[in-house]
C-alpha cells in the first residue's frame, strides 16, 4: 500500500488497530546519510520488554510490553511517499475491540471539545454535560475519543455541593421517569411508598446492570444514609459493594422520608425483593439504632458492622467535658487501632476506663458492650471484601461528583444518577482493559507472586504486592510441629506511635499440610481475602511454590466473565457491544418462561424442569448452589482454631 505521508499512514494503521483491539505506536524511524526519514515502523503498543529502573525494583509500576512482533515497517522516498514493505498481523496476546476508546494514544482533548466545555460551563454546565454533547455529534459515547478523565484535567472549578430541592411535579416526572425506564428494560426496578394522602414518602430503584453486579458482589454491603438531603428532609441513601477492582458499585439507593425503623424496614425489604431474596451476608452502617432493629427484621443472619469512621469522628465531642480529653482520645485511639487480640483490647480498654474514672460514661459502656461490632479485631474474623475498618463510604461520594450541583432537583437528579452510572462503567471498563492488557512485574523471585500475578486483576495484586514487600520485616521465631500439624511464631518489626518507634509484634500462623490449611492470628485473609505476609513468610521457609486454588478467590480474579459486564445498559444504549446485543435479545424473549411459568405451580414446574434441561444438556454451571448463595461468595468456613 502507498501513503501520501507518514501521518496518513499513522492514522491508517491506528484506526486498524482501533477496530482488532489493541494500541499503537511509532516504534522506530531511520534517517538517511542526508538527515531525511527513510524508514519508519509502528508497532503494537505491547511490543518491546519492559524496563525498570533499580529504584523502582520494589515498587514497579504498571506496563503493557509483552514483546508483541505484530508491526508494520514502510519505506519513505524524497517525494514524501510511504510505500508498506512488510507487516506482521499475528499477536502474542488477546485483543480488545471493545475496549478500544480506552487504549493509549487515543486520549486527547481536541480544539471543539474545549470550545465545547467553555461554552457549557459559562451556562453553569458541567463534565458530564460536555460529554453527552460530544458524543450526541460523534454517534454515541463509543465513537467519542475523549474520555472524562481526560477532560476533567482541562477544568479547573466545578460545583461539589451536593443537595437535593423536591420542586412541583417532580413526584410525576419521576414515576413517568422510572416507568420509561422500565420500558426499555423490564429488569430495571423500582419501589415507591406513598402516605395516606397519596404523596410520594420513600422510594427504592435498582438498574439490571446493579442487579446482576450484586449476584457477584453480594458478600459485603455498605448501607450509608449521610450523604444527600434536600429541604424536605428527604435523605439519600445507598446500597454498595465492591468489585473485583476494589472499585465501589453502586447495588441501589432511594429516598426516604423519615429515618425510623418501619422506614428501614421498607427499603430493606425492597431491596432484598429486588434481588432475588439474595440477603447480603455482612452490611456495615452508621450507629444507628432504627437501621441496626431494620437489618434483625430484614437481614437476620447478616453480619452487622458499625462504621468506625463514624464512631472515631465522635471522640472528642462525647469525651469534652473530660479534664483530661487529649489524653482519653489517645488512649482510645491507641486500644482500638494497636490492640493485636480481642483479650489485649479489652486489657487496654479497662485500663483506660480505670486510669480516668469513666465507668459512669454511657457512652463508651455502650461502645464496649457492642465492641464486637466495630472493633477491628473483633470484626476480622469476617470477610469485608476490604472494606477499611478506617474509612466512611466516602467513594459512594464519587458515583454522582460533576453531575449535580445545590440546584438540582429530584427529577434532575434521577435522570443524572443514569449519567453517573456511564462514568462507573467506563472506569471498570478501563481498569478490566488495564488488568487486560498491562500487568505489574513482580518485586520477588517467588512463583506464588507470580501466581497471582497472573490471576488476580491489577489492583488486587498491588496489594499482594505489599504483604511480599512486608515479608522483609518478617522471620520465623518458633516452631511447634506435630505429624502434619504446626504452630509457628513469625515476628514482624512494626512501625508504631506514628512512626516513632519500632515494635517487634509476634504473629501465631497455623498449618495443616494434609489440607494445606493455613491461617494467621492476623486475620488478614479473612478480613480482606489477601494472603499476608506472615503466612508468606511461612510459605517461604516450607519450600512451598504455589498455593492451591483455595487461597486464589474467584472474587478478586480478571479472567472471570461476570454477568453483569453482558448486560446493556438501558440508558441510551451508550456502550451496547454485539455480546450485550445477544444478551438483551434472548433476555427478552425468554421472559416467555417466566409468563408461563406464574400462571399456576404445574406450569412453573413445567418450566424449570425444561430450563434445567437445558442447563444439563450444555453443562451450565448452576448459577446458585444448594444455599441459594452466589457462587462467587468467599468460604465462610474460615474460623480460627481451637
Amino acid at each position: 500500500m502507498i501513503f501520501n505521508c507518514i501521518n496518513e499512514l499513522y492514522e491508517y494503521y491506528k484506526t486498524y488497530g482501533n477496530q482488532e483491539g489493541f494500541p499503537v505506536f511509532k516504534k522506530s524511524t531511520k534517517n538517511d546519510k542526508q538527515g531525511r526519514l527513510h524508514f519508519v515502523t509502528l508497532s503494537c503498543g505491547r511490543g518491546g520488554k519492559s524496563r525498570c529502573k533499580r529504584e523502582k525494583l520494589v515498587n514497579p509500576s504498571l506496563t503493557m510490553k509483552i514483546e508483541c512482533n505484530a508491526k508494520l515497517n514502510a519505506r519513505v522516498y524524497d517525494d514524501g511517499v510511504v510505500r508498506v514493505t512488510s507487516v506482521f498481523l499475528d499477536h502474542n496476546h488477546e485483543l480488545s475491540p471493545t475496549r478500544a476508546r480506552y487504549l493509549p494514544r487515543r486520549r486527547s482533548v481536541g480544539t471543539s471539545m474545549k470550545k465545547r466545555r467553555e461554552k457549557i460551563g459559562e451556562a453553569g454546565g458541567t463534565v458530564a454535560k460536555t460529554l453527552a454533547s460530544s458524543a450526541v455529534e460523534c454517534g454515541g459515547h463509543e465513537s467519542e475519543p475523549s474520555l472524562e478523565k481526560v477532560c476533567q484535567n482541562y477544568i479547573d472549578n466545578i460545583d461539589k455541593t451536593r443537595k437535593l430541592c423536591l420542586g412541583v411535579g417532580d413526584a410525576g416526572a419521576v414515576c413517568n421517569y422510572f416507568n420509561r425506564m422500565q420500558e426499555q428494560n423490564s429488569n430495571f426496578y423500582y419501589s415507591l411508598d406513598f402516605n395516606e394522602d397519596g404523596h410520594i414518602r420513600n422510594v427504592f430503584w435498582a438498574d439490571e446492570r446493579s442487579r446482576a453486579a450484586y449476584k457477584s458482589f453480594s458478600d459485603a454491603v455498605t448501607f450509608d444514609t449521610t450523604y444527600l438531603t434536600n429541604k424536605y428532609d428527604l435523605p439519600f441513601v445507598t446500597f454498595v459493594g465492591i468489585n473485583h477492582h476494589g472499585q465501589p458499585m453502586l447495588f441501589g439507593c432511594g429516598l426516604v422520608s423519615g429515618e425510623d425503623t418501619e422506614t428501614f424496614v421498607w427499603l430493606f425489604m425492597q431491596w432484598l425483593a429486588c434481588m432475588s431474596g439474595n440477603a447480603p451476608k455482612a452490611v456495615i452502617t452508621d450507629q444507628d439504632v432504627a437501621i441496626h432493629k431494620a437489618i434483625e427484621i430484614v437481614f437476620p443472619e447478616a453480619r452487622h458492622r458499625w462504621c468506625l469512621w463514624q464512631i472515631m469522628k465522635k471522640i472528642h465531642g462525647k469525651l469534652s467535658c473530660h479534664s483530661n480529653n487529649e489524653q482519653v482520645t489517645a488512649t482510645l485511639m491507641q486500644a482500638v487501632y494497636d490492640s493485636m487480640s480481642k483479650g489485649e483490647f479489652d486489657f487496654n480498654w479497662g485500663q483506660m476506663i480505670q486510669k480516668y474514672s469513666l465507668q459512669s460514661n454511657a457512652w463508651l459502656s455502650t461502645l464496649y458492650d457492642n465492641r464486637h461490632r466495630w472493633v477491628p479485631v473483633h470484626v476480622k474474623d469476617s470477610f469485608w471484601a476490604g472494606m477499611s475498618t478506617t474509612q466512611r463510604s466516602e467513594n459512594v461520594h464519587e458515583f454522582f461528583e460533576g453531575h449535580v450541583n445545590s440546584k438540582t432537583t429530584l427529577k434532575q437528579f434521577v435522570e443524572r444518577y443514569d449519567k453517573a452510572l456511564k462514568t462507573k462503567v467506563e472506569k471498570e471498563v478501563q481498569e478490566d482493559l488495564n488488568s487486560f492488557n498491562c500487568y505489574c512485574p513482580c518485586v520477588s523471585h517467588y512463583n506464588i507472586e507470580k501466581q497471582f500475578q497472573q490471576a488476580y486483576t491489577n489492583n488486587k495484586f498491588k496489594e499482594i504486592q505489599e504483604e511480599f514487600k512486608g515479608k522483609m520485616f518478617c522471620y520465623v521465631h518458633s516452631m511447634k510441629e506435630e505429624d502434619d500439624f504446626g504452630v509457628y511464631e513469625v515476628i514482624e518489626d512494626m512501625v508504631v506511635e506514628n512512626g516513632l518507634s519500632n515494635q517487634k509484634v509476634c504473629f501465631t500462623v497455623y498449618f495443616k499440610q494434609a489440607e494445606f490449611d493455613v491461617r494467621c492470628s492476623c486475620r488478614l485473609f479473612e478480613f480482606q481475602g489477601i494472603l499476608c505476609r506472615h503466612i508468606i513468610t511461612l510459605l517461604t521457609v516450607k519450600g512451598v511454590y504455589l498455593v492451591p486454588q483455595k487461597y486464589i478467590l474467584p472474587r478478586w480474579r480478571k479472567d472471570f466473565r461476570r454477568e453483569h459486564t453482558k448486560v446493556k445498559v438501558s440508558y441510551n444504549n451508550w456502550n451496547s457491544t454485539p455480546e450485550m446485543q445477544r444478551n438483551d435479545l434472548i433476555s427478552k424473549r425468554s421472559a416467555m418462561f417466566a409468563d408461563f411459568g406464574c400462571t399456576s405451580e404445574e406450569n412453573t414446574q413445567i418450566a424449570l424442569d425444561f430450563i434445567e434441561q437445558f442447563r444439563q444438556k450444555f453443562n451450565i454451571a448452576d448459577p446458585l448452589n444448594v444455599n441459594g448463595q452466589p457462587i462467587f461468595s468467599v468460604s465462610g468456613s474460615c474460623q480460627p482454631y481451637q
